[in-house]
């Protein structure tokens, strides 16, 4: 029997990649390829650096819980911001943008409330406004990130 932190970080997983794959107007598949690897590098090295480096977080040691944080970091977030940066790149209106910024924002909110609730990662120097301005400043990152390869994807005729 799985255990319940999995079942629910398995859950997220699964809608947070259904969002993302479900979206009507899309980046090109090759602008997600790349942003998705380099969202990846970014999540997993703040976690890595935060966690180990800098101490302000423990990663709870039993394997649920580790499975849980890959599912988290390796899918769930990375599926929200690839979500954000299609419907804010390839949409012009802005109650849109609005939207989703707001949606990406506070459901990585969420997910990390989730982590500390369920014994995922145990604060010590980690405080909720530490986390927001790490979402936002990786929000920013990827938002940058997807106009630069959307933009290069153009430029190289890698899009249709």
């Amino acid at each position: 029997m799985l255990p319940v932190v999995l079942v629910i970080f398995i859950l997220y997983a699964w809608f947070c990649i259904q969002v993302a794959l479900n979206l009507r107007c899309k980046l090109p598949l090759v602008v997600n390829f790349l942003l998705f690897m380099a969202v990846e590098v970014v999540l997993t090295n703040k976690l890595t650096i935060s966690g180990y480096n800098l101490k302000l977080f423990e990663i709870n040691r039993s394997i649920p819980h580790f499975i849980a944080l890959i599912l988290h970091n390796d899918f769930t977030v990375t599926f929200v911001l690839l979500a954000f940066a299609n419907i804010f790149l390839a949409t012009t209106k802005t109650s849109v943008r609005i939207g989703i910024t707001v949606y990406a924002f506070f459901l990585q909110l969420l997910l990390g409330m989730e982590l500390r609730w369920n014994h995922v990662l145990i604060y010590q120097n980690w405080s909720y406004l530490n986390e927001s301005l790490m979402i936002l400043l990786i929000m920013l990152y990827t938002l940058f990130l997807g106009k630069i390869f959307h933009w290069m994807a153009e430029r190289e005729g890698w899009s249709r």
